[in-house]
């Protein structure tokens, strides 16, 4: 096996795993928020820790699954301006969204490892989770980001188009 063909099995692996693990932590959020409103408003009893569990995932599910929005070219962007700009210019403009969006990430990071050294010792009420592992998601989910990001602002750069890929769940 060649190196490019192990490079490209294994991130195809990992983009699936990426894609299992938002998809689990949806499923996950869902079943645990029907614990949550069946027990509150059913059988009159309140479980505590569904509240918590529901964030941990929802947070889960928005920080990685901006990562695949971002790679599936999902993200909410107006193109009207650039659109009617020459394609040499419209690959700049492009790259300079990159580049800001590149510097913004950045700041997250420092945000999340800033917090994430402060909140070690913080644990969830009711259950024994640290608070630190909710700011290692948005490090992470920041990081691929900034990867995903630099591939692309290189390609506008090089006049390049940004190549999707084929979308799991399209027919």
């Amino acid at each position: 096996m060649s190196l490019r063909s192990f490079v490209t099995s294994a991130l195809t692996l990992f983009w699936s795993l990426l894609t299992t693990v938002v998809v689990t932590a949806f499923c996950l959020m869902l079943v645990v928020m029907a614990i949550q409103v069946i027990s509150r408003y059913t059988l009159g009893l309140a479980v505590p820790w569904t509240d918590e569990v529901s964030r941990y995932l929802f947070l889960a599910e928005i920080f990685l699954g901006s990562v695949l929005a971002l790679r599936y070219q999902e993200h909410i962007r107006v193109t009207v301006v650039t659109d009617l700009l020459p394609a040499r210019v419209a690959h700049l403009v492009a790259a300079l969204a990159d580049l800001i969006g590149i510097v913004v990430l950045l700041m997250i990071m420092g945000g999340a490892w800033n917090m994430m050294e402060r909140t070690a010792g913080v644990f969830a009420s009711t259950f024994r989770m640290s608070f630190s592992y909710v700011y290692l998601m948005q490090f992470i989910a920041a990081l691929l980001m900034v990867i995903l990001l630099a591939d692309q602002c290189q390609r506008h750069l090089r006049g390049k188009p940004v190549i999707s890929p084929a979308k799991p769940w399209s027919d």
